[in-house]
């Protein structure tokens, strides 16, 4: 099923979908498709592995504290709703994919 999520703002931060694939070579964000964002994680596909290992990729990337960024939702290990407080989403899409 295919989600259709932008980058949009919400109360104090803004929210995205991201796609990740568990037990890759590397930590790194690979791309945007249909308004989620995809990111390779070398954790293996445990939820809370992958959560933790999501917030410390995209605080190093946005270069904020870890504490700003959330994994606020995501039933699977692979699609998660990830909150950033205090930054734009215009911002937020220019870092994450420079």
């Amino acid at each position: 099923m295919m989600h259709k999520f932008k980058i949009t703002n919400v109360e104090g931060g803004t929210a995205f979908l991201v796609q990740v694939k568990p037990e890759a070579e590397s930590n790194r964000i690979t791309g945007k498709d249909s308004d989620i964002i995809y990111v390779d994680l070398t954790s293996p596909a445990e939820m809370e592995t992958v959560d933790q290992d999501l917030a410390a990729l995209l605080s190093k990337k946005l270069d904020i504290e870890s504490d700003r960024v959330a994994v606020a939702s995501g039933n699977s290990v692979t699609k998660k709703i990830v909150i950033i407080m205090g930054m734009a989403p215009e911002n937020i899409e220019q870092l994450l994919l420079a």
